[in-house]
């Protein structure tokens, strides 16, 4: 395996991972909401928690892969850009 293809897999397990955790953190969120009122935690604290952890997993995934997750955006796409070059009839 070149070492281009041993990063893209870094990258790629790094990802899984981060998923995984994401994945986790829902499970606990679930646990969490059942015993919150029992246990007297604010549900503002919690939100607060969630909110550093998930910025945590962002900025892990950015320094690492170059990427980043946006929440989806409705609205028209643009065209494709052609390079001159290659547009039909040229």
């Amino acid at each position: 395996m070149n070492r281009l293809q041993q990063e893209w897999e870094i990258k790629l397990q790094l990802m899984s991972s981060i998923t995984r955790s994401q994945e986790a953190l829902a499970r606990i969120l679930e646990s969490v909401a059942d015993v919150t009122v029992s246990a007297g935690v604010s549900p503002a604290i919690l939100q607060e928690h969630v909110r550093v952890l998930t910025g945590m997993q962002g900025a892990l995934l950015r320094t690492v892969s170059g990427t980043s997750w946006r929440p989806p955006v409705r609205g028209e796409p643009a065209s494709p850009w052609l390079s001159d070059a290659i547009r039909p009839g040229n």
